[in-house]
């Protein structure tokens, strides 16, 4: 998943949010019993101490200080997948739940947008062992999410093949992404849409209940503000078919991102853009609406909050998704909640100050159950 909407704002905020980290302490609780399990990124183990001989490094690069975890629904058992100084990202668990396909930058450096060369598309072994590239590219590979049986990935390519050269002021190459899919083992590139310069395809997602659908968000020129509208094509690219406008007299958003569907493939979950507030952070919250156009409901109630990054449970009964909640213009938290389906009974899951982009794992019996190294938590 692309992310082109939300991802850009969360990483552009990443360099405030992490002072408040510091400043206001790390830990807060939160809430429900349950044995289902997601994966998701945190800092919680970076160096947020002066007194560590990484805290500048941390300050001048802290993607690289984002590392993968896994946890229960209710918070607990909290276990760490990777550790390096490479960003994993956006990582979602195959259905047979042995491995994980992410976006992976080997060299994280500075402030970044999500839509720099350099981003490939990786698996690893749940365990978090095993990181092995799928793409190996100048360019920038990104957003992966499988089929419905693990034989099929989908993601986001630039076209353009831009290096990091073609996106400076003085060689400007205009933006050009594009959905493609491979096979599990990174054969296979198919192209399924074709941009022109400008033009971004974006946040790609397979149906599971329709193997044969994709859902994807769409700009026509990639210029601010990038006004992505919600479509779904066929797994071979034919018959793009418009579901929402951004501006639809319902919505009235800025744009529609991170599209995905429901288990059963009746509704369709995304992320709309609706504006700023009053210290210019983007503002998002969360919306479903039947894969048939109609019965456009708001989920999140957030105001003054920013939501995204939303994922069904396997079972479809709850989602997860991102909230950054702003006390001021510099002062940020952002948390990963639960939530009905419906939109009720809302629950924190984080227990740390910044962490984010949850997936869920399959629903398995328990002889299949992975075991994972003993907890540091």
């Amino acid at each position: 998943m692309s992310h082109i909407g939300w991802d850009n704002m969360k990483k552009i905020s990443m360099l405030i949010i992490i002072f408040s980290i510091i400043i206001a302490g790390m830990f807060s609780g939160c809430v429900e019993k349950t044995d289902q399990r997601i994966i998701f990124e945190s800092l919680r183990d970076a160096p947020l101490s002066p007194d560590d001989p990484n805290y500048q490094d941390f300050l001048d690069n802290m993607h690289k200080y984002l590392e993968l975890y896994t946890m229960n629904i209710d918070g607990s058992d909290i276990q760490r997948l990777t550790n390096n100084k490479y960003y994993e990202s956006q990582a979602d668990i195959s259905p047979d739940g042995t491995k994980i396909v992410c976006s992976i930058h080997y060299s994280p450096e500075g402030t970044m947008n999500g839509i720099e060369p350099g981003w490939e598309i990786a698996i690893m072994d749940i365990d978090g062992k095993n990181i092995t590239n799928l793409t190996n590219n100048t360019w920038m590979d990104t957003g992966a999410h499988w089929n419905h049986d693990g034989t099929k990935i989908v993601y986001l390519s630039d076209t353009a093949h831009r290096t990091i050269e073609d996106a400076t002021p003085e060689n400007y190459v205009p933006i050009q992404l594009d959905v493609y899919t491979m096979d599990a083992d990174g054969s296979n590139v198919t192209q399924l849409t074709f941009a022109e310069p400008g033009e971004i395809y974006a946040d790609p997602s397979f149906s599971f209940a329709a193997p044969s659908k994709i859902l994807y968000s769409h700009d026509d020129d990639g210029e601010p503000p990038q006004n992505y509208d919600l479509y779904m094509m066929n797994a071979n690219g034919d018959n793009k078919e418009l579901i929402l406008r951004h501006d639809d007299q319902d919505l009235q958003a800025i744009a529609i991102n991170d599209p995905m569907f429901s288990p059963d493939g009746i509704t369709i979950i995304f992320e709309a853009k609706m504006g700023e507030d009053k210290w210019d952070h983007e503002i998002y919250h969360i919306f479903t609406i039947d894969a048939s156009g109609e019965n456009l409901t708001k989920i999140t109630q957030g105001d003054e909050v920013s939501e995204g990054m939303q994922q069904f449970s396997p079972d479809g009964a709850k989602m997860t998704f991102d909230r950054v909640i702003w006390n001021d213009a510099t002062d940020g938290i952002r948390k990963i909640w639960l939530v009905n389906a419906d939109g009720s009974d809302e629950k924190c899951l984080s227990s740390f100050r910044y962490e984010g982009c949850a997936s869920w794992f399959p629903i398995m019996g328990s002889s299949d159950k992975v075991n994972f190294p003993k907890s540091n938590f």
